[in-house]
């Protein structure tokens, strides 16, 4: 016995394929409209989470980078600071040089004095150098300067710190003390730098040639810990530069990881929409002419 498709039968089949069509149809315009392969994560559950891995990575490498612009900040500005705190103590140098030959009057000590009380004052504006408000030579704290206007010290003995890589912080800032001397009320001289110089101006003053070769000594000192930090940073910063491309780089490659796992190709999307919408326009035509059919056709 031959069995027999009645028309509902027709009409039914026509139909889900009719619907197949327009969803191969709707996912193409969706792909290209929004950029995206897959417009929700059930579509493809293997890929999504490698979507997810990706975007997480990509977004802790980019914390990463933040941090090192951030940490490349506070170096430049340091090194920038101890640069010229070199160049302001080897002029107070060169003054008391002046100042402990014979001929220097007193009027010209005095003079160089002064002169050297306005480095020290420059010098502890330098200590005070900050990034957003925040002292980079007060340790950890927070407050608006490092030093006050006596020179004494207002930070603590921590150090700032940034997260540049997943198992590497490094310290971007310092406590002022191991910079520029810790303050010593007894020996002015092995003391802070602001004590150095203020006693150097005032053994000049008094003419004191052994306090004035003294003074010098303790500048070369003051110097020699300046330019041990500069060496500090400096290898830092190299560090830094080495480690922020590698992370550029990583980034680079899971950007691109990320873009062929969900982003869509243009060209590629477009050759499944002109077919999607052939097939749908050949179902819609297939559908007209056997379903387009009438009482005669059953009495022929």
């Amino acid at each position: 016995m031959t069995g027999r498709v009645t028309e509902l039968g027709n009409v039914n089949r026509f139909t889900d394929w009719g619907s197949a069509a327009r969803q191969r149809l709707a996912q193409a315009e969706q792909q290209i409209a929004s950029g995206r392969k897959y417009e929700r994560p059930s579509q493809a559950p293997v890929q999504a989470g490698e979507i997810l891995q990706s975007r997480h990575r990509l977004a802790r490498l980019q914390q990463f980078v933040r941090n090192q612009n951030s940490a490349t900040e506070w170096l430049q500005s340091a090194d920038a600071s101890l640069q010229s705190s070199t160049a302001a103590l080897t002029r107070a140098r060169t003054l008391a040089l002046q100042a402990v030959n014979a001929s220097t009057s007193s009027e010209g000590r005095d003079a160089i004095a002064a002169e050297i009380r306005s480095v020290a004052r420059e010098v502890l504006s330098l200590a005070n150098t900050t990034i957003d408000g925040r002292p980079i030579f007060a340790g950890t704290h927070d407050g608006a300067a490092a030093y006050d206007d006596a020179g004494q010290y207002l930070g603590d003995d921590g150090a700032v710190r940034r997260r540049v890589d997943d198992d590497l912080t490094i310290a971007v800032g310092n406590n002022g003390p191991a910079v520029f001397g810790a303050a010593n009320g007894a020996d002015p001289y092995n003391g802070s730098v602001f004590q150095v110089l203020e006693e150097l101006a005032v053994q000049i003053e008094a003419g004191s040639v052994d306090g004035g070769r003294d003074g010098i000594e303790a500048i070369d000192a003051a110097m020699s810990r300046i330019s041990d930090e500069l060496g500090r940073v400096g290898g830092i910063g190299s560090r830094l530069d080495a480690l922020g491309e590698r992370t550029l780089d990583e980034e680079l490659r899971v950007t691109g990881q990320l873009s062929q796992r969900e982003d869509t190709d243009i060209a590629e999307a477009v050759i499944r929409l002109r077919s999607a919408e052939a097939s749908y326009e050949a179902t819609l035509a297939a559908s007209a002419r056997s379903l387009n059919r009438s009482l005669l056709d059953f009495l022929r």
